[in-house]
């Protein structure tokens, strides 16, 4: 399990926003301070996560979120890969297309507008598909560590 300590800044529901810093998974590396690939170059910059609010935590209070690897490993694969793979096998099936029936148009121009409507819809995919599935296997806050147990004395019930 991946485990994160972080701020409920807001309550949505069956859901806390938790903020918190990127800092665990870069801790090690002595680029730390000054890397700017995850921040978007800004440094440490603070994120937000939405996680499902096992502990019923309120707003202010200090918690751990955790998610599993896997899930974390799965979220990872379809926002970075997924898209590249359709990508290219979108732009390579308009070039095959445009070259086998022989049309007279721009094959570089119709390839990047096939990539680009490709990837928009890809995006627009994962991101419907997020929020269907935004229940299951997502960052569960597992911990308030400004009391001594979860506000539901009732363990979540992945940890069971």
């Amino acid at each position: 399990m991946i485990r994160e300590e972080g701020i409920v800044v807001a309550l949505e529901g069956d859901f806390a926003v938790v903020s918190g810093q990127r800092q665990k998974m870069c801790g090690t590396c002595h680029n730390s301070n000054t890397c700017t690939v995850l921040s978007g170059g800004l440094g440490q910059r603070s994120i937000k996560i939405r996680a499902r609010n096992a502990c019923h935590a309120r707003v202010g209070e200090r918690v751990f979120i955790e998610i599993s690897e896997r899930t974390f490993l799965r979220a990872s694969f379809l926002v970075y890969i997924l898209p590249l793979v359709v990508l290219f096998a979108m732009v390579s099936w308009a070039r095959f297309l445009i070259q086998t029936l022989g049309w007279s148009v721009d094959i570089e121009a119709f390839s990047a507008l096939v990539g680009f409507v490709s990837l928009a819809l890809t995006f627009y995919w994962l991101q419907r598909r997020s929020a269907r599935h935004g229940r299951d296997g997502g960052p569960v806050v597992v911990e308030v560590l400004s009391a001594d147990m979860c506000h539901n004395p009732a363990p979540p019930s992945f940890l069971s």
